[in-house]
């Protein structure tokens, strides 16, 4: 059993009402699904009374799919209209697994299992995601502001106690620790500035917002790294050609400076650790830990540079710069690929329609749905089938309560649900055509026997000549 498995709602099948296991597809690719054909679990055919439906009185709604609820343990419970819960794997420990499937690899299986249960776990909560995450920030935003300020201050400092160090001791090496170290600081300058604009924009200039402009930063940001990356190694080249030249030995106190503030970054980056699942930690996360390697790093290869074999300075220089270079490289090409609008992976897919098909009771199938990005965050569009006899005030309050739900996910920018009568359609004809139609490919053999046709109605004699 290779690869992971992917809680697919969209391969569901239309004719019968499915199954709850019918729900779980096992899946390797990460192609965004954009048509589907869902049926709820069970779909009443008249559900409104021709007095409601001729006063247009509004329908009650069935309680939320996943309406928190408390045990007597005090934990969070969720409820299960598919019922999902019954499909977790409550032991997925490699003993059991071997004795469940002997033959199996355990290993992929108990990653099989794993992920199954975090996505069956990711669907029952994702109705009260937003007020979750509020009430989480809540909750955690001292630590979280916390772990900000003092990776912000450690590195304001660590970059003043490079900058000293390099320059007393004229170190390549250093230099480049400090100037990724400035960078650092830039960036975290940068997003500021970004995040400032994106909420400051105009409702009329902006009608949807100005999130992009964060990406767009980043872009620049990336652009403006590599630059220096590349000055730096240019520089530490024509040091290593060039003649020998020893510089200051680097003295024990900038050590001592130095190792304090990469111990303090080894100890925010355990604590950042804790906090990772908060998008500001785990960034600084990854920081402190790449931090710690190239400061490590420069710092050896500035003590053995500068007092014993003086190659190793600008050498250090050098790798430090093309590990700054290839990494900001490739943060830019992924920004990109967010602005150029790539498409959501099948697991949040599976996710919006699971919240679609649960959303009301009126909803009798989801159409189609499509989620791509628009900078860091996703635009979703769905389209849902109700009856065609439903009052508008009913498809109106359904499908805006549904969009405000969609938009309630922590990677959702915008939603829009579009209400249809039918199924029966092409999805694609609602819209104007983005993508060309690729013929079909034509077997070798019909392709070979089409192209000696044609030379033979070129060529005298009715038949090739060779």
């Amino acid at each position: 059993m290779s690869g992971f498995l992917r809680l697919d709602l969209s391969h569901v099948p239309t004719s019968t009402t499915p199954a709850p296991s019918a729900l779980l597809v096992a899946s390797t690719g990460e192609e965004t699904q954009s048509d589907v054909l869902v049926e709820p679990v069970a779909v009443k055919e008249e559900s409104n009374t021709l007095e409601e439906k001729e006063t247009g009185k509004p329908i009650e709604k069935r309680p939320n799919a996943a309406q928190l609820t408390v045990n007597a343990a005090g934990d969070v419970e969720y409820e299960d209209p598919l019922g999902l819960g019954q499909l977790k794997k409550p032991n997925v420990s490699q003993r059991q697994l071997k004795v469940e499937h002997p033959k199996a690899n355990k290993k992929k299986l108990k990653k099989f299992y794993t992920r199954q249960n975090e996505l069956i776990d990711q669907f029952l909560a994702s109705e009260d995601e937003e007020r979750l995450g509020v009430l989480d920030m809540e909750l955690n935003g001292p630590k979280i502001k916390f772990a900000i300020y003092a990776s912000s201050g450690v590195n304001f400092c660590l970059f003043v106690i490079q900058m000293y160090a390099a320059i007393s001791t004229g170190s390549l090496s250093l230099f480049a620790t400090a100037a990724d170290a400035f960078m650092d600081l830039v960036s975290s300058i940068v997003m500021l500035v970004t995040s400032y604009l994106a909420r400051r924009a105009s409702v009329y200039k902006y009608p949807v917002g100005r999130t992009r402009i964060e990406t767009i930063g980043i872009i620049l940001f990336c652009a403006l790294m590599t630059t220096v990356a590349v000055q730096l190694i240019i520089e530490s080249g024509r040091a290593l050609g060039g003649s020998h030249r020893q510089g200051e030995p680097l003295k024990l106190v900038p050590i001592i400076c130095v190792a304090i503030a990469i111990a303090s970054k080894f100890s925010l980056m355990v604590y950042c650790f804790f906090l990772r699942r908060y998008p500001a930690c785990h960034v600084f996360f990854i920081d402190h830990r790449n931090d710690i390697v190239v400061n490590t790093f420069g710092l050896i290869m500035s003590i053995v540079g500068t007092r014993l074999v003086w190659w190793l300075d600008p050498f250090g220089a050098i790798c430090i710069g093309l590990l700054i270079l290839f990494s900001w490289v490739s943060t830019a090409f992924d920004q990109v690929w967010l602005l150029v609008g790539k498409g959501a992976p099948r697991e949040f897919i599976s996710k919006v329609i699971y919240l679609s098909i649960t959303h009301d009771e009126q909803i009798r199938k989801v159409d189609t749905c499509r989620a791509y990005h628009a900078g860091e965050k996703y635009y979703v569009e769905v389209d849902v089938v109700m009856d065609e006899d439903a009052p508008l005030k009913v498809t109106h309050d359904v499908s805006q309560t549904l969009q405000r739900k969609i938009e309630g996910l922590g990677e959702v920018e915008r939603a829009f649900v579009h209400v249809d009568y039918d199924h029966d359609h092409d999805p694609h004809e609602e819209h104007k055509p983005v993508h060309d139609k690729r013929k079909p490919k034509r077997p070798l053999k019909e392709v070979m026997k089409n192209a000696k046709k044609r030379i033979s109605a070129i060529l005298p004699g009715g038949s090739p000549q060779v």
